[in-house]
Protein backbone atom coordinates (compact mmCIF):
# COMPACT_ATOMS: atom_id res chain seq x y z
CA UNK A 1 0.00 0.00 0.00
CA UNK A 2 2.45 2.46 0.75
CA UNK A 3 4.48 1.50 -2.74
CA UNK A 4 1.20 2.80 -4.59
CA UNK A 5 0.87 5.99 -2.68
CA UNK A 6 4.52 6.84 -3.34
CA UNK A 7 3.83 6.08 -6.74
CA UNK A 8 1.00 8.13 -6.53
CA UNK A 9 3.09 11.32 -5.17
CA UNK A 10 5.78 10.54 -8.18
CA UNK A 11 3.06 10.80 -10.08
CA UNK A 12 1.52 13.79 -8.85
CA UNK A 13 5.22 15.30 -8.93
CA UNK A 14 5.61 14.32 -12.72
CA UNK A 15 2.61 15.82 -13.95
CA UNK A 16 2.54 19.10 -11.71
CA UNK A 17 6.21 19.87 -12.88
CA UNK A 18 5.27 19.29 -16.69
CA UNK A 19 2.48 21.48 -16.19
CA UNK A 20 4.57 24.12 -14.97
CA UNK A 21 7.27 23.84 -17.55
CA UNK A 22 4.47 24.18 -20.00
CA UNK A 23 2.65 27.09 -18.22
CA UNK A 24 5.77 29.15 -17.92
CA UNK A 25 6.62 28.66 -21.37
CA UNK A 26 2.95 29.76 -22.51
CA UNK A 27 3.45 32.74 -20.22
CA UNK A 28 6.80 33.27 -21.67
CA UNK A 29 5.39 33.24 -25.12
CA UNK A 30 2.43 35.39 -24.45
CA UNK A 31 3.69 37.82 -22.61
CA UNK A 32 6.71 39.81 -23.86
CA UNK A 33 6.17 43.42 -22.79
CA UNK A 34 6.41 42.74 -19.08
CA UNK A 35 9.73 42.13 -18.16
CA UNK A 36 9.47 40.96 -14.37
CA UNK A 37 6.90 38.15 -15.46
CA UNK A 38 9.43 37.30 -18.36
CA UNK A 39 12.16 36.93 -15.74
CA UNK A 40 9.94 34.99 -13.17
CA UNK A 41 8.28 32.58 -15.61
CA UNK A 42 11.97 31.70 -16.72
CA UNK A 43 13.09 30.88 -13.79
CA UNK A 44 10.63 29.04 -13.27
CA UNK A 45 10.67 27.01 -16.34
CA UNK A 46 14.58 26.27 -15.23
CA UNK A 47 13.87 25.00 -11.75
CA UNK A 48 11.49 22.53 -12.88
CA UNK A 49 12.90 21.06 -15.72
CA UNK A 50 15.34 19.01 -13.20
CA UNK A 51 12.46 17.91 -10.99
CA UNK A 52 10.64 16.54 -14.26
CA UNK A 53 13.29 14.56 -15.06
CA UNK A 54 14.63 13.44 -11.99
CA UNK A 55 10.99 12.45 -11.56
CA UNK A 56 10.95 10.69 -13.82
CA UNK A 57 14.46 8.44 -12.57
CA UNK A 58 13.29 8.30 -9.40
CA UNK A 59 10.03 6.56 -10.41
CA UNK A 60 12.21 4.02 -11.25
CA UNK A 61 13.80 3.49 -8.13
CA UNK A 62 12.86 1.85 -4.43
CA UNK A 63 10.35 4.12 -2.37
CA UNK A 64 13.42 4.73 0.26
CA UNK A 65 15.52 6.74 -3.04
CA UNK A 66 12.15 8.46 -3.61
CA UNK A 67 11.35 9.95 -0.50
CA UNK A 68 14.43 10.68 0.18
CA UNK A 69 14.41 12.88 -3.20
CA UNK A 70 11.19 14.04 -2.28
CA UNK A 71 12.32 16.07 0.52
CA UNK A 72 15.45 17.45 -0.86
CA UNK A 73 13.09 18.55 -3.63
CA UNK A 74 11.07 20.32 -1.33
CA UNK A 75 13.69 21.71 0.52
CA UNK A 76 15.29 23.28 -3.27
CA UNK A 77 11.95 24.44 -4.08
CA UNK A 78 11.62 26.58 -1.07
CA UNK A 79 15.00 27.91 -0.85
CA UNK A 80 15.46 28.70 -4.86
CA UNK A 81 12.33 30.46 -5.19
CA UNK A 82 13.37 32.85 -2.05
CA UNK A 83 16.52 33.44 -3.90
CA UNK A 84 15.05 33.87 -7.38
CA UNK A 85 12.63 36.22 -5.63
CA UNK A 86 15.41 38.24 -4.39
CA UNK A 87 18.19 38.77 -7.42
CA UNK A 88 17.57 41.21 -9.61
CA UNK A 89 16.03 41.20 -12.68
CA UNK A 90 19.23 43.17 -14.61
CA UNK A 91 22.27 44.29 -14.06
CA UNK A 92 24.37 47.26 -14.97
CA UNK A 93 26.44 45.44 -16.93
CA UNK A 94 30.00 46.14 -15.40
CA UNK A 95 29.82 42.99 -13.82
CA UNK A 96 31.79 39.94 -14.68
CA UNK A 97 29.53 37.63 -13.67
CA UNK A 98 26.01 39.41 -13.53
CA UNK A 99 23.82 37.70 -10.91
CA UNK A 100 20.47 38.28 -11.95
CA UNK A 101 17.06 35.92 -12.36
CA UNK A 102 18.44 33.90 -15.26
CA UNK A 103 21.85 33.27 -13.84
CA UNK A 104 21.04 32.52 -10.43
CA UNK A 105 17.81 29.97 -12.12
CA UNK A 106 20.82 28.15 -13.98
CA UNK A 107 23.00 28.08 -11.08
CA UNK A 108 20.13 27.05 -8.68
CA UNK A 109 19.31 24.35 -11.17
CA UNK A 110 22.75 22.85 -12.05
CA UNK A 111 23.06 22.33 -8.45
CA UNK A 112 20.16 20.56 -7.70
CA UNK A 113 20.74 18.25 -10.60
CA UNK A 114 24.27 17.54 -8.96
CA UNK A 115 23.05 17.19 -5.90
CA UNK A 116 20.01 14.67 -6.95
CA UNK A 117 22.49 12.55 -9.44
CA UNK A 118 24.69 12.30 -6.56
CA UNK A 119 21.96 11.50 -4.05
CA UNK A 120 20.05 8.82 -6.27
CA UNK A 121 23.67 7.32 -7.14
CA UNK A 122 24.76 7.15 -3.61
CA UNK A 123 21.68 5.86 -2.45
CA UNK A 124 21.01 2.93 -4.70
CA UNK A 125 24.53 1.67 -4.53
CA UNK A 126 24.12 1.67 -0.83
CA UNK A 127 20.92 -0.05 -0.84
CA UNK A 128 22.60 -3.09 -2.66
Amino acid sequence: MNLLINKRVNIIYFVVSFLVVVMSYLVNINIREKLLIIALSESIFWLTVPILFFSIVTFLTRNSIFLIWKKVTNYFLIISIVIVLFTPTSSHGLDFFPLVKETATIVLSSIYSIISLILIIYKSLKNK
